[in-house]
């Protein structure tokens, strides 16, 4: 009882004082070390809506990562194997651009993308409109535009210069999605795009 008339106290003393009860600040950084992820790939939702006008309040175009359009070769993919902890993804993250290469990767895997439930970054991305038009293209895949280069800058490091590409959930590293089981190989292969 005795506390409680004592922080009664000090609220109404603090009142007095005029200082605000309410302070409105910058978003906590829970950890920023070994082990932190970064928030991208869980914010993917709060853009998926083409029709939505803007992008994401705070966005800037353009959007550069220092990656380059091209195929992810299978000794490159071998090479990352283990760089992502699979831990640390909740569902598989692929990585495009609005370059040509990136809206053929997309428009042939939309549909494996979204049963892997995998969501997307933009990666490179010269103004809003080109990001708008490829989020329309994902379909009903989750897009968002990279923010920060912690990704990016992981994946250079370790040799990773090219997207399209696809982290998969056990953190493995692929040019294209899984064919799930029985499934009939329709789609052509992928040939890099001349600008």
């Amino acid at each position: 009882m005795k506390a409680m008339r004592l922080v009664a106290a000090s609220f109404w003393c603090l009142m007095g004082m005029g200082l605000p009860t309410m302070v409105l600040s910058q978003p906590v950084v829970i950890h920023s070390g070994a082990g932190a992820v970064p928030m991208g790939t869980y914010l993917g939702h709060l853009v998926a809506g083409v029709d939505q006008a803007g992008v994401l309040e705070g966005v800037r175009f353009p959007i550069r990562s220092g990656m380059v359009p091209g195929v992810l070769s299978e000794a490159q993919a071998r090479t990352a194997s283990g760089l992502f902890r699979p831990e640390w993804l909740a569902h598989p993250v692929f990585l495009v651009g609005t370059d040509p290469l990136s809206r053929q990767w997309l428009s042939q895997h939309r549909q494996a993308l979204i049963a892997l439930g995998a969501s997307g970054l933009v990666v490179q991305a010269e103004s809003e409109r080109a990001f708008k038009q490829v989020q329309q293209l994902a379909g009903g895949a989750s897009l968002a535009p990279m923010v920060g280069d912690w990704l990016t800058t992981t994946l250079r490091r370790a040799g990773m210069q090219t997207y399209p590409l696809l982290v998969l959930a056990d953190g493995r590293l692929t040019s294209s999605p899984p064919r799930a089981a029985g499934a009939s190989p329709t789609a052509a292969p992928m040939q890099e795009a001349r600008p």
